[in-house]
């Protein structure tokens, strides 16, 4: 499929599926994190849409990461069972054209490393608020 009939099917993909969740071109551009003239030039299919756009827009029509990519090599789109499978923050790092391939392995771990932190925080917090309200 040629690039100017990729982009056209992902343009109608992506307004077709805003206009199926009942979402306008503000609300979602500010879902997916971008400008509302980038949503709109998407829905056009004015120019192409850039990788690091992808993971925002996948977010705001409720897809599962990779369904951009998809429909640009002629799939469909998987919708997301449940926000959780949308990790809005690796995509980012995965999706970023500006990083390398260890940059992104490197960012990935501390962000994983940072949320086991947090985790093990909130668990100790929780047992403090545990422990203040039994003796209240």
């Amino acid at each position: 499929m040629d690039e100017q009939r990729q982009r056209a099917r992902l343009a109608d993909m992506i307004e077709g599926r805003r206009i199926e969740l009942g979402i306008s071109v503000s609300k979602a551009a500010q879902a997916a994190g971008i400008d509302r003239a980038t949503w709109s030039s998407a829905e056009k299919g004015e120019r192409a849409t850039q990788p690091h756009n992808w993971a925002g827009i996948e977010r705001a029509l409720q897809w599962k990461p990779g369904s951009v990519r998809a429909i640009l090599d002629g799939d469909d789109p998987t919708p997301a069972d449940t926000a959780d499978d949308v990790d809005e923050e690796i995509e980012l790092v995965r999706t970023d054209p500006r990083l390398t391939d260890d940059m992104r392995e490197r960012i990935i771990a501390l962000i994983r490393e940072r949320r086991e932190r947090d985790k093990a925080a909130a668990l100790e917090d929780t047992r403090r608020m545990i422990d203040l309200f039994k003796r209240g």
